[in-house]
């Protein structure tokens, strides 16, 4: 009787690490392979017969206005402490 806990103990032991081996070993196998980063060929215009259009730059677009305002708004900091909502057109 004396030696059934240390059996129980052990057998356990020997159960929870087979599972854990095994679910590891099961993991590593479904890993995925590396990805290979496929590189698209551009085809030379002599291979496809035409000849590429020059291309044009479009013009930059005109940056827009900031809608935040750069100095720092102390009433509104004030309403936010009295815990006032903010509004989106202030």
């Amino acid at each position: 009787m004396r030696i059934l806990r240390p059996l129980l103990g052990g057998l356990a032991v020997l159960l929870s690490t087979t599972v854990v081996v095994l679910v590891s070993a099961d993991r590593l196998a479904l890993t995925p392979p590396p990805v290979a980063v496929a590189r698209a060929a551009v085809p030379e215009p002599s291979a496809t017969g035409s000849i590429p259009a020059p291309v044009k730059a479009a013009p930059a677009p005109k940056p827009a206005a900031p809608s935040i305002p750069s100095g720092f708004d102390t009433e509104r900091l004030h309403a936010l402490m009295r815990g006032d909502p903010i509004l989106p057109g202030r």
